[in-house]
C-alpha cells in the first residue's frame, strides 16, 4: 500500500476540515473524499475506494450506525467511529462496533470538537493500523458479525472464585470479547477479570451487552466488588483495575501507564499475590504489548497463557508480543479460546480433587 486514502465524513465542516489537515500532514496519507452525512458518504464510496473511513456517529439525513449498515451491506470496509463523550454516543458506539465498526476516536468536547488536535496522534496511529488489516482478515470479521446470535440471558453463582481467568484487548477487542463471552462455558470455579482498552462511559455500556449474551454473568467493576465463580467483571475506563489479597477489586486514579488506563499489565501483576499458579492469562487483538510483562510475570509464579492467533486478530501487536517472548502455551483461533478456557478449569478442578484424595 502505498498512501493510505481516507475517506472523511461528518456533519460539521469544521470538524472534516480539521481532521482533512491532520492526515494530509501526515507521510503515506491521503484524504480521498469528505462527505457530511450517510447519504453523501454512500454516493462517494461509488467513485472512490478509501482503504479507511472515518466515520462520525451524529449526523442528519443519514446517521453513522445506519451508513454502516448499509455500506457494509455491500461490501467490507475498514470503518473507524468519532464519537461524542456522551452516554448516547457510548452506546451507539459499542452498536457499532458489534456491527462492524474495527474501533473509534472518542472527540473531545462533543460532537463539534474544538480540541479534535489533541487527537491527532490517536487518529493517525489508529488509520495506521486499522488500513494494515489485511483483506481476508477484514472479511473473515465481518462475516463473523453477520453470524452471530444471541444467547439466552446469563446467570452467575455467588461463590467466591478459586480461579481466575484474565483477558487483556485492545483495538478489535470489543468484538473479539463478544465472541468469546457468548462462546463460553458457565465456570464452577473461575472468575474472569476483563481489561479492554476503553476511555471513561463506554465500558459499563460494554459490561451490559457482554452480559446479554453470555452464561457468565457480566458487568463493570466496582470498588471492592468480589470475584465470584462464573462471574466477569470489566475494568472501567479511567481507571486502573487492581486485585488485592482477599480476591477483590481496588480501583485507583494514578497516571496512565505506557499512556493506557487501564492497564492490563497493572491487573495481571497485582492478581498474583491473590490466586498464585491459579491464573490464566488470555491476550486478544490489539496495538501495542500490554499484558506482556504481566504475562511473565503469571508464567513465572506457575500460571498459563493463551494468545490468540494471528488469521482471527484485527491488530496482531499484543498477541504477537507474548508469542515472541515465548510466554504462550497456546496459540489459538478466537473461535476455540473459550473451550480452551473451560478445559483449563477442569484440569484445575481434577488437581484439587487429586490433592484432597
Amino acid at each position: 500500500m502505498d498512501r493510505i486514502k481516507v475517506m472523511v465524513v461528518d456533519d460539521s465542516a469544521f470538524m472534516r476540515k480539521v481532521i482533512s489537515d491532520i492526515l494530509s500532514r501526515e507521510r503515506g496519507m491521503e484524504v480521498v473524499a469528505t462527505a457530511r452525512d450517510g447519504v453523501e458518504a454512500l454516493e462517494k464510496l461509488h467513485q472512490v475506494e478509501p482503504d479507511v473511513v472515518l466515520l462520525d456517529v451524529e449526523m442528519p439525513r443519514m446517521d453513522g450506525l445506519t451508513f454502516l449498515e448499509q455500506a457494509l451491506s455491500e461490501k467490507p470496509l475498514r470503518i473507524v467511529m468519532l464519537s461524542a463523550l456522551t452516554g448516547e454516543g457510548s452506546q451507539v458506539t459499542l452498536e457499532a462496533l458489534e456491527k462492524g465498526a474495527l474501533d473509534f476516536i472518542q472527540k473531545p468536547g462533543g460532537s463539534i470538537s474544538l480540541d479534535i488536535e489533541k487527537k491527532a496522534d490517536e487518529i493517525v496511529n489508529k488509520i495506521k493500523a486499522i488500513a494494515l488489516v489485511p483483506s481476508d482478515r477484514l472479511r473473515d470479521y465481518l462475516a463473523e458479525v453477520k453470524k452471530r446470535a444471541k444467547l439466552a440471558p446469563s446467570f452467575g453463582k455467588k461463590m467466591v472464585a478459586q480461579n481466575l481467568i484474565l483477558v487483556a484487548s485492545s483495538t478489535g477487542g470489543p468484538r473479539a470479547l463478544g465472541i468469546l463471552m457468548e462462546n463460553m462455558k458457565p465456570l464452577e470455579r473461575g472468575g474472569m477479570v476483563l481489561i479492554q482498552h476503553m476511555p471513561v462511559g463506554f465500558t459499563r455500556g460494554l459490561a451490559e451487552r457482554l452480559n446479554q449474551l453470555s452464561p457468565v454473568s457480566t458487568k463493570e467493576a466496582e470498588e471492592g466488588a468480589p470475584i465470584l465463580a462464573n462471574s466477569a467483571l470489566i475494568a472501567p475506563g479511567g481507571k486502573h483495575l487492581l486485585i488485592s489479597e482477599e480476591k477483590k477489586i481496588n480501583l485507583n486514579d494514578d497516571p496512565p501507564l505506557k499512556g493506557l488506563k487501564p492497564c492490563a499489565d497493572i491487573s495481571f501483576l497485582s492478581a498474583i499475590s491473590a490466586f498464585h499458579q491459579r491464573i490464566l492469562a488470555v491476550v486478544l487483538t490489539g496495538m501495542g504489548k500490554d499484558g506482556l510483562e504481566g504475562c511473565r510475570a503469571i508464567k513465572k509464579a506457575g500460571g498459563k497463557v493463551i494468545a490468540q492467533d494471528e488469521k482471527s486478530s484485527l491488530i496482531f501487536d499484543m498477541p504477537r508480543a507474548v508469542i515472541e517472548a515465548g510466554l504462550a502455551d497456546q496459540v489459538l483461533p478466537l473461535a476455540r479460546i473459550p473451550q480452551a478456557i473451560w478445559e483449563w478449569e477442569q484440569k484445575e478442578a481434577e488437581r484439587d480433587e487429586a490433592y484432597v484424595e
